[in-house]
């Protein structure tokens, strides 16, 4: 005879890595309506209250203004961090913000957020309850993006709202995410530095937009080789017949005699 044991397990377990939800539209919070035919995708998957995404935020929004909606398309993904006991609440803030009031004021929500990391932070929260840390909420996203409060903080308790945001979670985490902020250009991997600043990102980004190998002057190499700024930063010597890739190095390719 089966026991109950042993039928409940695997039925427990296939519950667990079942399917991921397929959501209805593309997941993310998209900066300035960037198009989604502009050769450029910059996804960032960054902690609600993780202060190096904090750090790095102001000049994501640089780099998305300076190229224009067209060429670049910024996507930020709330990836809440366990360690940061609050950021699950305000994850589901900024879904929230998106519903009721639209894109520009979520990443309006998101800046006052990265602007009051401390209030909302483990030591200031630590003796707060769920209803407590949903009101600070509800005042920020009042302030911040001029939500109804009542609205919001429904919202906040909504089955939708919390689905939406564990999708998202799920998808980053798909995406081989650990860390926050983790970069993607392009659906690549950006060994990106949060304090990057927009020269930084420049340096990566403008050979893409060009047409021919991407060399660089900046460092020093051999007679007969060529300085490859891969990374800002970060250089290799290229043999005779290798070219530059940007976000990777020196690489020699079939026909090029290296």
């Amino acid at each position: 005879m089966v026991s109950s044991t042993a039928v409940l397990i695997p039925a427990l377990l296939a519950l667990c890595t079942g399917q991921l939800i397929i959501p209805p539209r593309p997941l993310g919070f998209v900066y300035m309506n960037g198009s989604s035919n502009s050769p450029i995708h910059l996804d960032v998957h960054m902690g609600p209250l993780c202060p190096d995404s904090a750090g790095a935020f102001p000049v994501l929004l640089q780099v998305a203004q300076h190229y224009g909606p067209a060429t670049l398309k910024l996507t930020l993904h709330m990836f809440p961090l366990p360690y940061h006991r609050q950021s699950y609440f305000t994850a589901i803030g900024a879904e929230v913000v998106k519903a009721q009031r639209g894109i520009a004021q979520t990443f309006n929500y998101i800046s006052a957020i990265y602007n009051d990391l401390e209030n909302l932070g483990n030591a200031k929260t630590y003796l707060m309850n769920a209803n407590d840390v949903n009101k600070m909420l509800t005042e920020i996203a009042t302030s911040s993006a001029g939500v109804n409060p009542v609205q919001f903080a429904m919202g906040l308790n909504d089955f939708a709202m919390e689905t939406n945001t564990r999708t998202a979670w799920k998808y980053s985490a798909s995406r081989g995410v650990a860390s926050t902020p983790t970069f993607f250009l392009n659906d690549v991997t950006v060994e990106a530095d949060p304090g990057w600043t927009l020269s930084e990102w420049q340096q990566v980004i403008d050979p893409l937009l060009k047409q021919g190998d991407f060399r660089s002057t900046n460092g020093t190499c051999p007679s007969g080789e060529i300085s490859c700024e891969y990374l800002p930063g970060k250089f290799q010597c290229c043999l005779k017949g290798e070219n530059c890739i940007p976000n990777v190095g020196c690489r020699c390719f079939r026909g090029n005699n290296c």
